[in-house]
């Protein structure tokens, strides 16, 4: 397969493994020393990402919808990689009425090893806890 569509899977595996909590194939998408981020939360290493990540997931599978949209990919060589795709989470409420609940954009690295694509850091640019990320520290999408 294509590495732009390897990881293209990669980002769409996230959310759908996520949403399904499917948590232990989940945290096969991050390098063992892997960083996943929010404004004011941060996890390393995969048995970390999946305990905290995890813990703040609903405890009923099909509640939350995590959508990545198309992502912009950059090879820095054949082994890493970096990617920028913008995501909503929906949440359903008891009622059955789905609603945004968050909005922003990954900001991640990847690194080929062991036959696949993997996570090696992962920043969520949402608002959490009243707190974002400044845009200064992160780095911008290529313009071309």
């Amino acid at each position: 397969m294509d590495p732009v569509c390897e990881i293209q899977r990669v980002i769409a595996l996230y959310g759908q493994l996520l949403d399904d909590l499917r948590l232990q194939e989940w945290g096969e998408l991050f390098t063992e020393d892997a960083v996943w981020s929010l404004p004011t939360v941060s996890y390393r290493g995969r048995a970390a990402i999946v305990a905290g990540v995890g813990a703040m997931e609903p405890k009923e599978s099909g509640r939350v919808k995590h959508i990545a949209f198309t992502p912009i990919i950059d090879f820095d060589d054949q082994h890493h990689a970096r990617a920028w795709t913008d995501l909503m989470a929906l949440m359903q409420s008891d009622r059955g009425i789905w609603s945004v609940v968050a909005a922003g954009r990954y900001y991640d690295t990847l690194e080929f090893a062991h036959g696949r694509w993997r996570f090696s850091s992962r920043i969520c640019d949402i608002e959490w806890d009243g707190v974002r990320f400044d845009r200064k520290t992160l780095r911008p999408p290529p313009a071309l």
